[in-house]
Parts: C-alpha cells; sequence; structure tokens
C-alpha cells in the first residue's frame, strides 16, 4: 500500500437498494466521486432526503453498492472479509439504546472483538488500549459508570472510544451530535478533528449542524438535492455559492461571510448597523427578526434607518429623527413599530453614511469661507459650538474681541455684527451641501466645534457628522429651518439677549441677512444652482421667525437681493455706512442701486 492509497475513495461509485418483494432497483446516488483522507475531518452534509445516510451504509459495508465501488486504504471494500475490515474501518451510528448492564469501560471494549478469539475474552493487550482509547476521547474518568448513567454527550465519547479500540484507519460517524447541546456538539466535533490529526485517521462523519460544520471541517462532501457530490474546503464551497444554493429557503439563507443562517430581510427596508465586531451581528440579527434587511456597515447606498452602537446605549436615525436607547430590546421594539409605519409611507429623509456627508462638506468648503467645515480629529484648541452658545462668559468674551477688531465701545452694535457673521456660518455649509448634493447635514453643537481666529469667518471643524440624503424635496426647508434656526439660533439668540438688549426683530433680522448672503454666494459660485438657491431661500423666509424679516427679490436671473425689515446698525460703526440690506436705504436709491447691479451682471456675462 503506497501513501496515496490510504484514506477512503469513492470510485464513481451508485448507492441504493436492490431488488425485493417485487420493486425495482432504486437508485438513491450515482457516479460519486470523493477522497476522505487520513488526518482530515470530512464531514458530509445535505438537505433531508438526499442520501447521507444511505451514502455512510454503503462505505461501511452494510449494503452493497449497485455500481462502482468504496475502496479503503487501496482495496475494495466489498472484498474484504467482515473480521478484517472491523479491523480497518470503524462505524459510530446514533445509538440511542445501549445494553444498560455495560460500563462505559465494557461498552468501549466492544471495539477489541475484531481481534479477541472465540471467547471474545479482553487480553491485558486489549485492556491498555480501551484505557488508551477512553483516555483519547477525555473519558477516563467515566470508565467505571453504567452507560445508563452518561449524558447523551458522554455517550457518544464513550462510543468514538469503542471506534478507536478497533484500531481501525478509517472511522464513519452517523450524526452523532443528533441529541446533543450546542456545548456537547462542538466538543465532540473537535475531538473528532484532534483524533483525525494526531491519530491519522480518516473521519468522515454527517451532520445537520452546517454552521458548525463549515467551522471544523478540513473538507466537506456536499450532497445537493440532484443528488450531485460536490468536494472541497469550507471556503471553496462556500465562495462558489455551493452551500448557499444547496441550503436557502423562503426564511433563511446561508450567509457567507458569518458563516451562519439569516434571516431574510422582510418589507421593513434596509438598514446600515455601525457597532464592533461583538455588537454588530447581534443588532443585525434582532433587527432582521423585525423585518429589516442589514446592509454593509460602510454601505453608501441609500438605507431608511441607521443604527449606532456606543458606550451610551443605541442611536437610531429614521426620517430625520435619531431616538437613543439603552438596551438592544427597547431598540427591537421600536424597529417593529417603524417597520410597521415604512409598510404604509417611505420615509422623505434617508440617513447617510460619514463618508457621503463628509464628501459634501468638503466640495462645499470651496465656495468660500463662510462655506468652510473641516471634517478632522479635534484638537483641545477646539471647543464645542455648545460653548459659545449656551455659556454668557464665553459669547461675552467674543463679543468683546469683536467690539475691539471693529474699533466701537458699543456692546450692542458689536453683539449684532457677530450674531449676524455666526449665523451666516451656520447657515452655509448646510444650505449648500443640501442645494449641491442632495444631503442635509446636521451641525451638532456638541459636534462641530470653533476656535477663536482674529479676522475673518469662525473657523469650524467636526469628527464627522449626521447627515440625511432627501427623498421628499416638499421637506427640504423645514427641515433646513430646524437644523439651523431651532437647533442652533434660538439657543444663541437666548443667550445674547441675557447680555446685551437687542430687539428680537433685529436679530431675525439678521438670520434672514445671513441666508440671503448665502444664497447670494452659491448664485455668484456654482451658478448652476441658482435657480434652486433661490426658490429655497424664499420658502426659509417664510417659516416661523423668519417670516416678515424681509424681501428676497430677483430683479434679473441669478441677481438675488434682499431687502430687509430691521436695521443691523452696522451704521453705528466709526467706518460704517448702510449695508446692502439695510432697511434705511430710501426707495429711490435702492432701485437705482438694483439697475446699476444688473448693468454690471449683464455686462459681465
Amino acid at each position: 500500500m503506497t501513501m496515496n492509497d490510504r484514506g477512503l475513495r469513492l470510485d464513481a461509485l451508485c448507492a441504493g437498494y436492490t431488488v425485493r418483494r417485487g420493486r425495482a432497483v432504486r437508485r438513491v446516488l450515482e457516479g460519486l466521486d470523493a477522497v476522505a483522507a487520513p488526518g482530515e475531518l470530512t464531514v458530509l452534509i445535505g438537505p433531508n432526503g438526499t442520501g447521507k445516510s444511505t451514502l455512510l451504509r454503503t462505505m461501511a459495508g452494510l449494503q452493497p453498492a449497485l455500481d462502482g465501488r468504496v475502496v479503503i486504504d487501496g482495496v475494495a471494500v466489498e472484498t474484504v472479509p467482515p473480521p478484517e475490515l472491523a479491523r480497518r474501518l470503524a462505524v459510530v451510528l446514533t445509538e440511542r439504546d445501549l445494553p444498560a448492564l455495560l460500563t462505559a469501560r465494557e461498552l468501549a471494549g466492544l471495539g477489541r472483538h475484531p481481534y479477541t478469539g472465540f471467547t471474545g475474552r479482553l487480553s491485558a493487550a486489549d485492556a491498555d488500549i480501551v484505557s488508551w482509547a477512553l483516555d483519547a476521547v477525555h473519558a477516563t474518568h467515566l470508565a467505571e459508570r453504567a452507560v445508563t448513567e452518561l449524558s447523551d454527550g458522554e455517550r457518544q465519547r464513550v462510543l468514538v472510544a469503542r471506534a478507536l479500540a478497533q484500531e481501525p484507519s478509517a472511522i464513519l460517524l452517523d450524526e452523532p451530535t443528533a441529541f446533543l447541546d450546542v456545548t456537547s456538539r462542538v466538543a465532540l466535533m473537535g475531538l473528532l478533528r484532534r483524533l483525525a490529526r494526531e491519530k491519522e485517521l480518516a473521519v468522515v462523519v454527517s451532520t445537520h449542524d452546517l454552521e458548525l460544520a463549515v467551522r471544523v471541517a478540513d473538507r466537506l462532501w456536499l450532497l445537493s438535492t440532484g443528488g450531485r457530490l460536490l468536494t472541497g474546503t469550507p471556503e471553496e464551497l462556500t465562495a462558489s455559492g455551493a452551500i448557499g444554493t444547496t441550503f436557502d429557503g423562503d426564511e433563511l439563507s446561508f450567509d457567507p461571510a458569518s458563516g451562519v443562517f439569516v434571516l431574510h430581510g422582510g418589507d421593513g427596508g434596509k438598514v446600515r448597523v455601525s457597532a464592533d465586531d461583538v455588537h454588530r451581528p447581534l443588532v443585525e440579527r434582532a433587527l432582521s427578526r423585525e423585518g429589516w434587511t442589514p446592509g454593509a456597515a460602510r454601505d453608501a447606498d441609500a438605507v431608511e434607518l441607521a443604527v449606532r452602537h456606543g458606550p451610551g446605549g443605541y442611536a437610531a436615525a429614521f426620517d430625520g429623527g435619531t431616538t437613543a436607547f439603552a438596551t438592544l430590546p427597547e431598540l427591537a421594539a421600536w424597529s417593529r413599530a417603524t417597520a410597521e409605519r415604512l409598510r404604509d409611507a417611505p420615509p422623505g429623509l434617508l440617513p447617510a453614511d460619514a463618508a457621503a456627508v463628509a464628501g459634501a462638506v468638503t466640495d462645499i468648503s470651496t465656495v468660500g469661507a463662510y462655506f468652510e467645515l473641516d471634517i478632522g480629529p479635534v484638537e483641545a484648541e477646539w471647543r464645542p459650538l455648545t460653548d459659545l452658545f449656551s455659556d454668557p462668559s464665553v459669547l461675552r468674551a467674543r463679543i468683546d474681541a469683536t467690539a475691539d477688531s471693529l474699533g466701537t465701545d458699543e456692546t450692542r452694535v458689536a453683539a449684532s455684527i457677530l450674531f449676524q457673521g455666526i449665523a451666516a456660518r451656520v447657515w452655509s455649509p448646510p444650505l449648500g451641501a443640501l442645494l449641491a448634493h442632495g444631503l442635509l447635514v446636521e451641525l451638532d453643537p456638541d459636534r462641530v466645534h470653533w476656535r477663536a481666529a482674529s479676522r475673518g469667518p469662525l473657523p469650524l471643524r467636526a469628527d464627522g457628522l449626521p447627515g440625511w440624503h432627501v427623498r421628499d424635496p416638499a421637506r427640504a426647508a423645514a427641515t433646513v429651518y430646524d437644523t439651523v434656526v431651532a437647533r442652533l439660533l434660538e439657543p444663541l439668540t437666548d443667550t445674547i439677549q441675557g447680555i446685551v438688549k437687542l430687539a428680537p426683530g433685529l436679530l431675525w433680522g439678521n438670520v434672514a441677512s445671513a441666508l440671503a448672503g448665502t444664497v447670494r454666494a452659491l448664485v455668484r459660485v456654482r451658478p448652476e444652482l441658482g435657480e434652486a438657491a433661490v426658490t429655497l431661500g424664499r420658502e426659509l423666509l417664510d417659516l416661523g421667525l423668519l417670516r416678515d424679516t424681509g424681501q428676497l427679490a430677483e430683479p434679473a436671473p441669478g441677481l438675488p437681493l434682499f431687502v430687509r425689515r430691521s436695521c443691523c446698525l452696522y451704521y453705528r460703526l466709526p467706518s460704517g455706512g448702510k449695508c446692502g440690506d439695510c432697511a434705511l436705504i430710501d426707495p429711490d436709491t435702492r432701485r437705482d442701486q438694483w439697475a446699476r447691479a444688473v448693468r454690471e451682471t449683464q455686462g459681465a456675462q
């Protein structure tokens, strides 16, 4: 016998059942070619009714092959006398009923019968081999216990010891994990793999536990419903799609990446989960049960739901809002109700991934200084906008610095101009990203940071920001208003009015002027956005606190000009005058200014 002859081999094997009681031959499996090599654990898998047990019985010589042959160590099984075959090949069937009066040692000792004489008495050498076999399966401590006292897992170990006591070159096991709990199944399969390696055995085991087979097998024999036998490593059969093709059903499918079965996504929509390697599959599994279809963690495609796990629990972003949950069951229950809502009406806003938000912000930052928002690590000198918007001492320091740079001792004037500059800073990035990319960026005041600058717009930086793809354009204006005005500028207005007395009409007029300035900058630098920018600006000026603050006119296409109804106090600066939006400009002068602007615009074209 050569090295190539060792192990088990199927040569064009046909397995099935011969004629009996007038019935014709039934061929279950045909033309099977495969090798189970020594030192490897080969796992036989396949759906119910594909012939796994029939194949194993044919390999064991318990029923004849209809055609072809089974070869063990270079010799056809049907040519080997039974006593000799018992020394070469051991078989472990799924046996629930075992001799009740035997101890574990006596049951394992049955494996020596191919070597004993007529009496079946074990010699000292036989007893040593039985002890070795029990030790090999870590069952020595069970040796003197009655078989009836053993658990299912312990009983299977002893049956494997019985097979080892035969000193075979190959072992066949038919569903040895069928009645075992999870821990015992894993332990037994691990034991079989170790024995194959250490004892250079060819071990073939059938199982219905596909997920475990994929993890522990050296090679898989996959019986398909059409009777084909596919062989290869678990990775090869997974990558080829053979496992999925064979086992996927209406409710479950095999996930190649994780090696487990997953529920098919329902009609709840697609979800993107951002979490560590432990929590992500748990969250995806829980949400799958509620009808959601998980996507890749960095999936750039539109998803209806985005879930992030962190130290504080779970945050679920859906349709423009984010909800926090302390536990996974709370998140799952909410997602079930949300999936039902989704079936009735699709969301108008879809959560964007971090890369899409960063790309939109980076692009729109090229429009001008007021649009710049750095995306990157936040160093120590940067402070969250929350400090500036809610801490009077911080805001007072900025007002004083602004007064110094403008050369004025009027706190009201400095506060008004600072407020309008901040308003322009928080209007520009989200408005630009929305118009240029259809993406609404949320300027979370806890995640957007600022730092002092001697001149120019207030520098802003964020280490990643949430955002939304706008599916329903009708919701764009209201959502931008909520993001900029309600979440940012209303708190800033309250804080600034606690420092200096400024009329609400003045402050909201400043917000409107800042909005109009943002629209003008976009029209000038990105003229292709002009019509949409003017339309959105007018919609915003008709909402909430911005209503009646002024009018956004367009005396000529691509020339948006704003007329406010309150004064920003700019004229009170030493070098001031009237700004272009000023309510103090008389109608005739404004008409002349606009006519001149139209002529200049047309001349430039």
